[in-house]
């Protein structure tokens, strides 16, 4: 092991001005995985996304500060004022064509043999494409819309503005271990250990004449470099103390441990570990599926949900309704129809259940042979989990959203779900526990094989079944019972006489179980 030089880019962080077209732009355009999504460590009321590739590979992470409406920054000394990927050297076309098609201004280039386009993403970073014939490791994401043969690579390079070379050098090769691989006018570019990985190339602009750089929206936050174990980081800080450098403690961010320092030229760097990596709390298939919150900020995780702009804006096709302002308990309804069903199926139910809450009922997504559903199944009472997680997360990202521009109080959504609707109401109670007050489960299943350890302590969770239902297998109702109750909740479960429709009894009994509240006592629970 040699620690005397650094290895590659471990990642890039930027600022943006809007998550949601951060997000657009960065999975849908680029075809980058977002593989986390947690908060600012110092402001836990802003996102911090990571995208990278299929398996959050260090030299492929790109992170996002997105401060919504922050003012354009200015790129300019002192900062990174570029970041360039690797792509085949085949794709360059399809690029092109690409990055065209969507209305992006491109420029061609070429720099040390190897074509280059260049391009802004949406809120003004300065991004690049390099060609290339020899491929970095990395890690194909088997959902991005960009074609596996034409993706994204993993960091190319990072170009840093600074006015003088000398002292930068002086870290760069000093100290960092880097070489001086060749210069082009006032570029120079350095070359790191890891030939193989990506990121391993480091470029520096010198002008003497340059403006320092703005901080804001489209300009980069800092640069990390990697290392492999804590105690090589711990050599990395020791070293460079030695070399008059003011750098911070150890910081431990979850997912890295990182020390972070100013080089000469005024371009915050930072050293970060490969390990633990970004299945420390969520499965590699899952990777930003979910809202990971620092364990200090788990206490006021409703909060910081509440703050937080929905990430995904597509609409849901939806009804809206509420009662005269004076009769208005607060209680916004949530009907979740089940497979064939409409946003209009459940309104009627609804008010019969609760005629003095609002309602906002969508429709599902997912169609199954023409007919709407909430998420896909792979076989009668087969799930696609990735699937169930994806759209519960997105179906949330609507309700936060539609709540807010219907004036209703996010803390007192109540899900009705049946059938299909019941089981995702079901994956949201558990991906999701801070949005739902309480629910009612009209013929649910479990919808999920391994749930995560989520909090519904408080939270009240009515499940009525047909004791005829041949469609739902009891043993699954079973199993979501158990793990509801595992992660806090107070579940009551009526069975009844009836079959997979909705009857009378389930509007009554729903209807006296949200009105009468706990010390109900559900008569036919019997048998």
């Amino acid at each position: 092991m040699n620690q005397s030089k650094i290895s590659a880019i471990h990642h890039i962080t930027a600022i943006a001005s809007s998550a949601s077209e951060n997000l657009e732009f960065y999975e849908q355009v680029l075809g980058l995985r977002l593989v986390k999504q947690t908060v600012n460590f110092d402001d836990p009321y802003t996102y911090h996304l990571y995208y990278a590739d299929g398996a959050g590979s260090p030299g492929t992470i790109m992170t996002f500060f997105p401060w919504e409406g922050v003012p354009a920054g200015r790129p300019g000394s002192g900062m990174i004022v570029a970041i360039s990927f690797s792509v085949p050297l085949t794709s360059m076309a399809y690029w092109d064509e690409r990055l065209t098609a969507k209305g992006i201004d491109v420029q061609r280039d070429s720099r040390f043999d190897e074509p280059v386009i260049k391009f802004r993403d949406p809120h003004g970073l300065p991004l690049e494409l390099i060609g290339v014939t020899s491929f970095p490791t990395s890690v194909q994401w088997h959902e991005s819309p960009v074609e596996p043969s034409q993706s994204l690579l993993g960091f190319h390079s990072a170009t840093a503005l600074v006015k003088s070379l000398d002292d930068t050098q002086g870290l760069l090769a000093g100290i960092m271990g880097m070489e001086l691989y060749g210069k082009e006018n006032n570029r120079y570019r350095f070359k790191m250990r890891e030939a193989q990985s990506p990121g391993h190339f480091f470029d520096v602009l010198v002008d003497s004449h340059a403006a320092k750089g703005q901080s804001g929206s489209g300009t980069v936050h800092h640069i990390a470099f990697r290392t492999k174990t804590d105690d090589e980081q711990l050599n990395w800080r020791k070293r460079l103390i030695q070399g008059k450098f003011q750098v911070t403690e150890i910081i431990d961010r979850k997912y890295f441990k990182s020390i972070y320092f100013h080089e000469p030229g005024g371009v915050l760097f930072e050293i970060a570990t490969d390990p633990p990596g970004f299945s420390v709390d969520e499965p590699l298939e899952n990777l930003g599926a979910s809202l990971k919150l620092p364990s200090q900020y788990e206490t006021i995780r409703g909060k910081i949900v509440r703050s937080l702009p929905p990430l995904r804006t597509s609409e849901f096709q939806h009804e809206f309704w509420q009662p005269e302002k004076r009769l208005d308990d607060g209680q916004t309804i949530i009907p979740l129809h089940g497979t064939g069903g409409n946003e209009k199926d459940l309104i009627g139910i609804s008010r019969r259940i609760s005629a003095n809450s609002a309602i906002i009922s969508p429709r599902g997504k997912v169609l199954e042979n023409g007919l709407p559903r909430f998420f896909r199944r792979l076989a009668e009472g087969v799930f696609d989990e990735r699937d169930v997680v994806r759209r519960s997360h997105e179906l949330v990202d609507f309700l936060v959203g539609a709540a807010s521009r219907y004036g209703r109080s996010p803390e007192k959504l109540v899900a009705l779900g049946y059938s299909n609707g019941a089981n995702i109401a079901a994956a949201i109670l558990l991906l999701r526990p801070e949005i739902f007050s309480k629910a009612v489960l009209l013929r649910p299943m479990m919808p999920l094989l391994n749930p995560p350890e989520g909090d519904l302590t408080g939270k009240r969770i009515l499940i009525l079944n047909g004791r005829y239902d041949e469609v739902i297998p009891k043993q699954s109702t079973g199993e979501l019972r158990l793990a509801l109750e595992r992660a806090g909740a107070t579940v009551e479960v009526v069975t009844f006489d009836a079959g997979h429709e909705i009857t009378d009894d389930d509007i009554a009994l729903a209807s006296g179980w949200l009105s009468k509240g706990p010390e109900l006592r559900l008569e036919r629970a019997a048998g």
